[in-house]
């Protein structure tokens, strides 16, 4: 009979000290975790900071773009820009045409009203400031 109660407690005596080892265990993970946690934190921190820096340098960059281009709905007679050029030499050479005078669509699109034909109240063409690109 005593070797049985040896045994149990001894089987016990494993058993406890598995439980303590778990438990340590788990205690070890949990501060790891918690660890962790706070380096994804700092990181999160840090890349959420950069990405409004982002935003603040992206919305200073669009507020001075939008500043060279006209109001929406703005005449003028000849735009500014390279582009104006070369528009209106291919203009004339593929249609015989020249500007009368130009109205800002907005997002870099120019109405185009020409000398040569009434249109009325119609834009012969539009043309795109950035590509060049004009249809009629």
């Amino acid at each position: 009979m005593n070797k049985q109660v040896v045994k149990k407690k001894t089987s016990n005596s494993s058993t406890s000290s598995k439980k303590s080892s778990q438990t340590s265990s788990s205690s070890s993970e949990v501060s790891s975790a918690s660890s962790a946690s706070s380096t994804s934190n700092s990181t999160t921190n840090s890349q959420s900071s950069s990405s409004s820096r982002a935003q603040a340098t992206s919305s200073t960059n669009q507020q001075s773009s939008s500043s060279t281009q006209p109001a929406v709905g703005t005449v003028t007679t000849r735009p500014q820009g390279a582009w104006v050029t070369t528009f209106e030499h291919n203009l004339y050479n593929g249609y015989k045409v020249t500007p009368k005078y130009y109205k800002y669509y907005g997002n870099g699109l120019w109405e185009v009203w020409v000398n040569e034909i009434n249109t009325n109240d119609y834009p012969y063409v539009t043309v795109n400031q950035y590509t060049g690109n004009f249809h009629g």
